[in-house]
C-alpha cells in the first residue's frame, strides 16, 4: 500500500523554480524550488536546505540514464538495445516487466530519500512515443502509475514529467508536474487539472 504520510512535500502553484539540468549546477538563491540531477544530490541538497529551498532530484524512469546503476538494468535483461534516447546515449527499458524493473526504480527513489531530496522528477515515462511498435499509451499509463506509487511508498513527492496526453488521468497519482515547451505544442492546458487540484506545474521553454 502507498504511504500516505502527511509529511510528504506537496508543492502548490505559485512557487518560483530553477532548473539546472544540462547546465551549471549553481542554483539561484531566490528560487523556492531547484531541480537537478540525482547524481548531484549529496552536495546540492544540504546547500539548498541551508537556504530554505526545496530540492527536486531528477532521474529517468524509462531509460538507463547513464547512472552508476546502469549495469543493474543490463544484468536484469531490461535494456532494449535497438532503441536509444537521442544525444543522451541512453537505452530504453522494458517498462512492461514490472517484476524486474520496479525494484531498480525503487532503489533510485531510496537514494533520493537517503540524500533528503524533497521530491523527484521522473523522466521518460512516455515510452510509447519513443517506440510505438512495442509500447502503447496504456503501457505508459500503467508504468507511470506504479512509478508514482513506488515513490510514495518511500514517502517522497513524485513529479510527472511531460506525458501531456495522459496528465489529466494521472493528476491523482502525482504530486506536481514538470513540463517542457508545452506552449510550442498547445499542450499546457492538459495540466490544468494539476493546478485545479492545488498542485504545482513547473514549465520550462527552450
Amino acid at each position: 500500500l502507498s504511504n500516505v504520510n502527511a509529511d510528504r512535500w506537496r508543492p502548490t502553484p505559485g512557487l518560483s523554480w530553477d532548473y539546472l539540468l544540462g547546465s551549471d549546477a549553481r542554483p539561484n538563491i531566490t528560487r523556492d524550488v531547484v531541480t537537478f540531477d540525482l547524481e548531484y544530490a549529496k552536495e546540492m541538497v544540504p546547500l539548498l536546505h541551508s537556504r530554505g529551498q526545496k530540492a527536486v532530484c531528477y532521474f529517468s524512469g524509462g531509460t538507463t540514464d547513464g547512472k552508476p546503476d546502469k549495469d543493474e538494468f543490463v544484468k536484469a535483461g531490461l535494456v532494449i538495445y535497438e532503441r536509444g534516447d537521442g544525444d543522451w546515449g541512453n537505452n530504453l527499458l522494458d517498462i512492461k516487466n514490472k517484476k524486474k524493473l520496479q525494484p531498480l526504480i525503487r532503489k533510485r527513489f531510496q537514494r533520493a530519500v537517503e540524500y533528503k531530496c524533497d521530491g523527484v522528477e521522473v523522466d521518460v515515462l512516455d515510452l510509447y512515443s519513443y517506440y510505438p511498435e512495442r509500447f502503447t499509451k496504456d503501457d505508459s499509463y500503467v508504468f507511470a502509475k506504479w512509478v508514482a506509487e513506488t515513490g510514495h511508498q518511500e514517502n517522497i513527492s513524485v513529479g510527472l514529467k511531460n506525458l501531456s496526453s495522459l496528465a489529466p488521468r494521472l493528476v491523482n497519482d502525482f504530486d506536481f508536474a514538470v513540463v517542457e515547451s508545452c506552449a510550442n505544442y498547445n499542450e499546457c492546458s492538459n495540466f490544468k487539472k494539476f493546478t485545479d487540484n492545488n498542485k504545482a506545474v513547473f514549465i520550462v521553454h527552450y
